[in-house]
């Protein structure tokens, strides 16, 4: 047998090479061998059938923003993290991001243990500040102290590979007192090191708005090519939303820091998604390149995951193949990874997403508990990560994964 797994009678999307229509997907040692009109299936070991009305085979998923340090951080005391397979190949996503759920303090868990038993791919972006999302404080950073260029260094020397990032969230007391400071000596340590920076926008302690606002403006001018913004649509203090300005545009930093080459990423989770924000910027013409769902333990008791994030965002007038660019290709290129992830293409490794668009009138609630609905939501089918297939964890609501309907 020339293959050893045949994705069969699917209807393959893939935006990123203009593929929408059924194809046959071979795959052999872990790769994507063939991609035709009609593959005999005497010619695979193993044959999934996949046709079905409404039902997808897409470039595997890819989450931005999640928070998977699975048992580096205490549920009750920092931010409740969920295993990185769960949100993963149990959800039809083939790769997830770590958005700085922890520290150098703490990130010695994903050598140890994530990454070794994961079956997913994931990545890891550290906080800049020292201990994270793995204290009781309320923010990651609470003193200039707390981000240890030094111990920085030493742990990247320590741990070649394995931090592909850093994150920094702008909340807290002391980014409103030195906002400027914290953003600047973030970006110094990601410049020093070569990578990424990727920064959290959205007080939902409310502090002063156009404080907030302020710095939000000076980040979007200290961001370069690379570096990702995240939270888009929050509809907190220090978004992109003009808090100058009566009739709600977004600032125009945020076209200029995106002409420089930053991702713009919705990261939507529980607390910074407003579907007003969402709908207006919707309206102005202002969308994210990447879509992503700031998983947590907490966020997916209540039903947060990246295909909710899809759905969320085909409420708003997204098309399937806008939401599947912004979470395959868009995603790939976003954190340099195009040339390997985001496409079905032969030669590429077999990362594919399977899932059904579900018609109805589904209901969705935003961060400041507006409901609102949809009349598409998405169940998983099945994942094909590196050629093995995984089915579908139990969903994230009580009766499994279609929202509640309104």
């Amino acid at each position: 047998m020339p293959y050893d797994l045949l994705i069969k009678g699917g209807h393959v999307l893939d935006p990123g090479q203009a593929i929408d229509r059924r194809m046959d997907i071979a795959i052999s040692d872990g790769a994507i061998a063939a991609i035709q009109p009609e593959i005999s299936a005497s010619e695979a070991s193993r044959v999934l059938e996949v046709r079905g009305s409404n039902r997808y085979v897409v470039p595997g998923l890819i989450d931005v923003h999640t928070h998977v340090a699975y048992g580096a951080t205490t549920p009750g005391v920092g931010i409740g993290c969920v295993d990185p397979d769960v949100g993963g190949v149990g959800s039809a996503v083939t790769t997830v991001l770590d958005a700085g759920s922890v520290g150098i303090a703490n990130v010695g868990v994903f050598g140890a243990h994530l990454l070794p038993k994961a079956k997913t791919r994931v990545i890891c972006y550290v906080n800049v500040g020292t201990f994270a999302h793995t204290t009781p404080a309320a923010a990651d950073v609470m003193h200039m102290e707390d981000i240890d260029r030094k111990a920085i260094a030493s742990c990247i020397r320590a741990n070649p590979g394995l931090i592909r990032g850093f994150k920094l969230r702008l909340v807290g007391p002391v980014v409103q007192e030195r906002g400027e400071d914290v953003v600047r000596l973030s970006k110094e340590i990601a410049n020093e090191h070569g990578v990424p920076l990727m920064v959290h926008i959205g007080d939902g302690r409310h502090p002063d708005r156009a404080r907030a606002g302020e710095l939000t403006r000076f980040l979007l001018k200290t961001l370069t090519a690379g570096d990702i913004l995240t939270h888009l649509c929050t509809p907190n203090p220090g978004g992109v939303m003009d808090a100058r300005e009566a009739a709600q545009s977004v600032v125009p930093e945020l076209e200029e820091a995106r002409a420089n080459g930053v991702l713009i990423d919705s990261a939507l989770g529980r607390g910074n998604f407003g579907i007003e924000v969402a709908r207006r910027q919707a309206e102005l013409g202002v969308r994210p390149d990447t879509t992503s769902s700031d998983l947590t333990a907490g966020g997916r008791r209540l039903g947060v995951g990246l295909l909710d994030s899809m759905a969320k965002f085909m409420s708003v007038g997204y098309s399937l193949s806008d939401v599947v660019r912004m979470t395959t290709l868009n995603a790939a290129r976003g954190i340099g990874l195009g040339d390997q992830l985001g496409a079905v293409a032969v030669g590429r490794e077999a990362d594919l997403s399977i899932f059904d668009v579900v018609e109805g009138k589904w209901k969705f609630t935003d961060t400041l508990n507006q409901v609102f609905t949809g009349t598409q939501a998405l169940v998983p089918v099945q994942t094909i990560r590196k050629g093995e297939l995984f089915s579908p964890e139990w969903g994230p609501y009580a009766w499994g994964w279609l929202p509640e309907q309104a």
